[in-house]
């Protein structure tokens, strides 16, 4: 099972290191995720942000027993997210983007085998969902299909985000509002600026499992 492969293998690194893998993954960050509206928080970021856009985005969450890994597949393509440090109260991942087998860390290189994700690029068509269902079941995988409204914002280098969340299977609404950014420093400046400082660091594979 990818699921148990992963808990024996994964452990988020405390200090600054970054293993072979993750390093190959490359793009690392630190993240403040928060959940629930945060009213003031969200007027505070749309004053202080040089740029904001909107987008609508279709995610389809594969979870497994690991939660310092998060999984999903978006256009056509798996993204993986892999945690690697906490720092206070800060989380940080490192991430990339995958078609096929021989791209992807192992166990996920199993995964895209089944998921078969290069068809996009050998054929042009692909259905999503008949790949999950087609899915072996000792792959340990659940499938967690989501609609996301987000507004990005961008406040000089940091990165910020509100997104409401729709579970398409159960239709249950989320919204969660995230910093992020390369300097923790300035990223603890702003969480305390938006009073955000007491609340739980809680990504998205976890709240959606819940």
């Amino acid at each position: 099972m990818i699921g148990t492969d992963l808990m024996a293998k994964s452990t988020p690194n405390r200090a600054s290191d970054i293993d072979a893998t993750d390093d190959a993954m490359g793009n690392p960050r630190f993240e403040y995720r928060v959940w629930g509206r945060h009213a003031k928080a969200q007027r505070r970021l749309a004053k202080l942000a040089d740029h904001e856009t909107q987008e609508r985005i279709n995610d389809c969450y594969l979870l497994t027993d690991d939660s310092t890994w998060n999984a999903k597949v978006r256009d056509n393509r798996l993204k993986l997210k892999r945690l690697v440090a906490e720092r206070k109260g800060f989380e940080r991942w490192v991430s990339g983007n995958y078609y096929a087998s021989d791209e992807a860390p192992a166990p996920f290189d199993e995964l895209c085998d089944e998921l078969d994700l290069e068809r996009v690029r050998s054929k042009g068509s692909y259905n999503l969902t008949a790949a999950i269902d087609g899915l072996d079941p000792e792959l340990g995988i659940r499938a967690v299909f989501v609609t996301k409204r987000r507004r990005r914002y961008r406040i000089g280098p940091l990165r910020a985000e509100v997104t409401d969340i729709v579970i398409k299977e159960t239709q249950e609404s989320l919204t969660t509002l995230a910093i992020e950014g390369e300097n923790l420093g300035e990223l603890i400046a702003l969480r305390k600026e938006l009073g955000l400082k007491s609340e739980p660091n809680v990504p998205v594979h976890q709240a959606i499992a819940a």
